[in-house]
């Protein structure tokens, strides 16, 4: 399939990226907040972020989709979606699509590497996707480094896809590498931001279900039960607005 044919026409959406200053009058008490935290489903969360960040029919490349779970609760036509995945033939690494044609982009690769067999097995192991980035952009990264290689390389793509102030929307959890702590929303967040993008928010998503592993001898460090979704925008570096949907 040829992803090109995809593409958004030009001025098929009037500037869905709309800026607003912060202050709001004439509001109404409420407390039906979307929260920075939530124990729920992924597919009960990512809606609350599309509603705060992305505009109604605003062209959103998701370049990891799989099985499009993200999108189970998203109304069908709300946005115009571009769904890829590796699977499919597309690397998120090198998307087919022109430069700054997106109003946002959706990545959430294998986030983990997985040593040991089923340690991970509720997550979709990054090696049997990636096997240490075989695919076309290869690098020499290994484990953890060769995921944060991932995310580094396929938001560099994104940032050249999404148009000025797009909205980039990164899925990454936490792990244990080699007895080592990897903060890996930490180091997304400081290499994005000193790579074009600004970081905007954080949403922390909670286990439903209690996580197991198959034999422990003796715990050394708390067993990740969130996740994160992080939501940044592309900024040419010049000027810092503040973008709105409404």
């Amino acid at each position: 399939m040829d992803d090109r044919s995809l593409m958004p026409e030009s001025g098929d959406v009037s500037d869905v990226r709309q800026i607003a200053i912060r202050k709001v009058r004439n509001g109404q008490p409420s407390n039906q907040l979307v929260l920075s935290a939530a124990s729920a489903t992924n597919d009960a969360v990512f809606p609350n972020i599309l509603s705060l960040y992305v505009c109604d029919g605003a062209s959103i490349a998701d370049v990891t989709f799989g099985k499009g779970v993200f999108w189970r609760k998203v109304p069908e036509g709300k946005y115009r979606l571009f769904a890829t995945d590796l699977a499919s033939g597309t690397d998120c690494r090198n998307l087919p699509y022109e430069d700054a044609v997106m109003d946002c982009l959706v990545l959430d690769p294998p986030y983990m590497h997985t040593p040991g067999g089923n340690a991970h097995s509720s997550h979709t192991p990054f090696e049997s996707y990636y096997a240490n980035n075989r695919t076309s952009a290869s690098s020499d990264a290994k484990y953890h480094d060769a995921v944060l290689d991932l995310y580094f390389s396929a938001a560099k793509e994104a940032r050249r896809v999404l148009k000025q102030n797009g909205v980039l929307i990164v899925k990454c959890q936490d792990e244990v590498c080699a007895n080592r702590q990897r903060l890996t929303h930490v180091e997304i967040i400081n290499e994005l931001s000193q790579n074009g993008f600004v970081a905007e928010d954080i949403f922390i998503v909670v286990r439903t279900n209690r996580p197991g592993v198959s034999r422990v001898v003796r715990q050394v460090h708390a067993r990740k039960n969130h996740s994160y979704f992080l939501v940044f925008w592309k900024n040419d570096g010049k000027s810092r607005v503040w973008r709105s949907p409404v």
